[in-house]
């Protein structure tokens, strides 16, 4: 499923969901904010914050910042509007994929410890044929571990490391490797923790950056804002292959903003299912603000201050160097070292939380050969992950980008297409009129 095919899927797949729902976050925005915002009693897991935080890691990697430059440089302008769109229409199916997690987990005894576990393995079990999807998910889960969790990020966080400070490659790979190992191997309580701190803090400081780009091109804003709607509905033919500037601008816009926000692919669902609530609705509202803060937000200032730099086309090329000299046109050689350490910071983030989806999976598939095995079998994968930092210092990124659309498109039908059967399964809030309003009165239709 490419090209054209995929962006239709999407949007067939989030406007039949939101439909199912009620379009419920849409009808009633502020209420929908309050019970986010709302306090409960805590149960079993990590505390909804922190799994929020863990699933926004695995999203703000580098697709937030190189993944927007490739969308505008292979899909045009107009590929931002996509990935908006993108957004919106699967919105509510990470709302869905959330619920079905948190309320199909089960528990865990590790070392006299309960914990929770779940996600897209436990929730496609119930479908027709359950076992073999849910094993067709992990497999493809553990792949793009790999691929988009390890290599993609190493890739992208050794570069910057080495252009910024002049670190030979394997250098830079090693540090990579030796801090993830010592996270990795911690379980998902420490890479909540390392996660939990400094996502709040990357973000704010990538914001504060972006915006101040923004706010001194503000006049030239509005003619920013109709390039990309120009763009994203022009039927005139560019590029090489006479490709129809629309369809590409669909096209990347939709792949890219899948690949930064997740939603629908099943990935987010494994950290929420660990959440310590007892309401799925509420853990699942942390899931549409996921999808906000990702796309609606970060993505949308990369792409501002890349269009308001000058850039766009479809040629391709270095996406890294393009946010990079972005930025230095505004902010010179300082640029450099703030993209750096943001890179860094968002690539480790999110390859510390892959190699945790990529062990739960792993844990699925084994679960049926007992404990010894399972601890072997994650040791031999953690232990091959942190080795796979050191391949990332010398793949092309170009190759990279390509098998990753296909691998988060594959997920992402075999994981929507299973949420859509199991809608039925899901509630949403319910919308009080009274000033009282409780996270209680979400329980029910």
């Amino acid at each position: 499923m490419s090209g054209f095919l995929f962006p239709l899927f999407l949007c067939i797949a989030g406007g039949y969901t939101a439909y199912r729902l009620r379009f419920f976050c849409f009808l009633h925005p502020i209420w929908t904010l309050r019970c986010l915002l709302s306090r409960e009693n805590t149960a079993v897991g990590y505390s909804p914050y922190r799994a929020l935080a863990v699933a926004l890691a695995g999203t703000l990697g580098v697709g937030n910042i190189t993944g927007v430059a490739a969308a505008i440089m292979l899909g045009g302008a107009g590929a931002l509007f996509w990935m908006w769109v993108s957004a919106l229409c699967t919105m509510l199916i990470k709302y869905a994929e959330v619920y079905l997690a948190v309320s199909t987990r089960q528990k865990r005894v590790t070392n006299g410890a309960v914990s929770c576990f779940g996600g897209p393995m436990q929730y496609l079990r119930q479908l027709p044929g359950g076992p073999v999807w849910a094993t067709v998910f992990c497999l493809l889960c553990i792949a793009a571990s790999f691929l988009q969790g390890n290599l993609m990020q190493t890739n992208a966080a050794v570069v910057s490391m080495t252009d910024a400070f002049g670190l030979s490659p394997l250098t830079a790979a090693g540090m990579l490797g030796l801090a993830a190992a010592v996270l990795v191997f911690g379980g998902r309580g420490r890479i909540a923790g390392f996660c939990a701190s400094m996502i709040p803090f990357m973000t704010a400081l990538y914001l504060v950056m972006g915006g101040t780009v923004i706010l001194r091109n503000l006049p030239a804003l509005p003619t920013v804002l109709g390039e990309v709607l120009d763009s994203a509905f022009s039927m005139r033919a560019v590029g090489a292959g006479g490709g129809m500037s629309m369809l590409l601008a669909m096209r990347h816009g939709c792949a890219k903003g899948v690949f930064t926000h997740e939603a629908g692919c099943g990935t987010a669902p494994i950290s929420h299912a660990g959440a310590e609530t007892e309401h799925p609705e509420r853990q699942a509202l942390l899931g549409v603000a996921e999808v906000f803060v990702d796309t609606m937000v970060l993505c949308t200032v990369t792409g501002l201050v890349l269009l308001l730099s000058g850039v766009g086309g479809t040629d391709g090329g270095d996406y890294q160097q393009v946010v990079l000299d972005a930025f230095r046109l505004w902010f010179g050689d300082a640029a450099g070292i703030f993209l750096t350490v943001s890179i860094v910071f968002y690539a480790f983030s999110a390859l510390v939380c892959w190699s945790f989806y990529g062990t739960e999976c792993l844990r699925h598939l084994l679960s049926d050969c007992g404990d010894i095995v399972v601890r072997r079998g994650v040791h031999v994968y953690l232990s091959l992950y942190v080795l796979c930092v050191f391949c990332g210092a010398g793949v092309g990124s170009a190759a990279l980008w390509r098998l990753s659309d296909v691998l988060t498109m594959a997920m992402t039908a075999l994981n929507t297409c299973g949420v859509m059967v199991l809608l039925g399964r899901v509630r949403v809030p319910v919308y009080e009129t009274k000033c009282k309003k409780t996270i209680d009165s979400t329980r029910q239709l």
